[in-house]
């Protein structure tokens, strides 16, 4: 493994810092994280970004949180 020496914002250099506490990793890992994900082009997107692909498949209301009330809890 080779050896990086960069400079940082001293912004970024807090940022580093508060991640490798809180994950408990080295700086080194979380930047060599970084740029991997970089290099194969992933990036941090949310849940809605990442299933795009199965928008429209399921039929339904297009709110999922709203439902009828008629007939609830009867058996």
């Amino acid at each position: 493994m080779k050896t990086l020496t960069m400079k940082l914002e001293p912004h970024q250099a807090a940022w580093l810092e508060a991640q490798a506490r809180s994950l408990k990793r080295s700086k080194g890992s979380i930047v060599r994280d970084l740029i991997e994900g970089q290099r194969e082009g992933t990036k941090n997107e949310s849940v809605g970004h990442a299933l795009r692909d199965l928008c429209g498949v399921f039929k339904g209301p297009r709110d999922l949180s709203t439902r009828s009330l008629k007939g609830y809890g009867r058996a």
